[in-house]
C-alpha cells in the first residue's frame, strides 16, 4: 500500500472548529426562540450533509432567518477561539516534508475556510483546498472529489481520506474509479457504524502519523 495524495476534513479533523460551531448553532436558536439540539446531533449532522443542505434540514423553513443570524456570528466569531487540533500541525509538517501531495475538502465557505486555514499557519501545507461552492457538488459529492485534482483524478488506491465523519467516509467513495478504490482513515475510533466501516481507525493525528509514517518506511 503506498499512498501519494492524502485529503483531509477541516472541522473536527485538523481545526478544533466545533466549539464556536456550536455556539453560532445556539446563537441561531436562542434568535429564532427554538429550542436548541445538543452538541452531538449538531456534530453528527455537519459532518453528515452537504453545506447546502444544513440549514435547511435543521430549520426547515426558517432557513434563510437562520442563515443570517448564523453566519453573522460565524464571521465575527470563527477566529477567536480557533485552535489546531492536537498533532495537526506536526502531522502536516510530516506529510509536507515526506513529499505527499496535501489536499483539503471541506464544506465550509470559502473566505471562513481561507480564514481560518491562514490563521492557523497552515496554508503553505495543501496543494489545492477545495471548499463548500465551489464545484457544483459540495463535499462528498464527485465534482468535489474532480474539484481536488483539477478532474485528473489519479489512481483511486493512492488516495487516502483523513476525516472524522460519515461525510468523509462517502468522500472516499466518490474517489472510486477504474476498478480501484481510495481508502477512508476516521480519527475516531469510538465512532459507531450502522454502514460500511473506514479502512482505518485511530483516536488521535500522532496515531496518523505514526501510520504513514510505517506505511512510508514499508512502501
Amino acid at each position: 500500500m503506498k499512498f501519494k495524495h492524502l485529503v483531509f476534513d477541516w472541522d473536527g479533523t485538523l481545526a478544533d472548529t466545533y466549539p464556536v460551531i456550536s455556539q453560532a448553532y445556539e446563537y441561531t436558536f436562542k434568535s429564532l426562540n427554538l429550542k436548541a439540539l445538543p452538541y452531538k446531533e449538531i456534530k453528527r449532522i455537519t459532518s453528515t450533509l452537504p453545506n447546502k443542505d444544513i440549514l435547511g434540514y435543521i430549520f426547515g423553513s426558517l432557513k434563510d432567518e437562520a442563515k443570517s443570524f448564523y453566519y453573522d456570528y460565524i464571521a465575527k466569531h470563527h477566529t477567536s477561539e480557533l485552535k489546531a487540533m492536537p498533532y495537526a500541525e506536526k502531522l502536516l509538517k510530516f506529510c509536507h516534508q515526506q513529499n505527499f501531495k496535501i489536499y483539503l475538502i471541506s464544506n465550509k465557505q470559502r473566505p471562513y475556510l481561507l480564514e481560518e486555514v491562514a490563521h492557523l499557519g497552515f496554508s503553505s501545507f495543501f496543494d489545492k483546498i477545495v471548499a463548500a461552492g465551489d464545484s457544483l457538488e459540495d463535499k462528498p459529492g464527485k465534482a468535489a472529489a474532480l474539484a481536488a485534482f483539477n478532474n485528473d483524478l489519479p489512481a483511486a488506491d493512492s488516495i487516502l481520506v483523513i476525516g472524522d465523519g460519515e461525510a468523509d467516509y462517502n468522500l472516499s467513495r466518490a474517489f472510486d474509479h477504474n476498478g480501484k478504490k481510495a481508502f477512508c482513515l476516521i480519527c475516531d475510533s469510538a465512532k459507531q457504524y450502522s454502514g460500511p466501516k473506514p479502512d482505518f481507525c485511530f483516536d488521535n493525528l500522532q496515531q496518523v502519523l505514526n501510520f504513514l509514517s510505517s506505511e512510508k518506511n514499508h512502501a
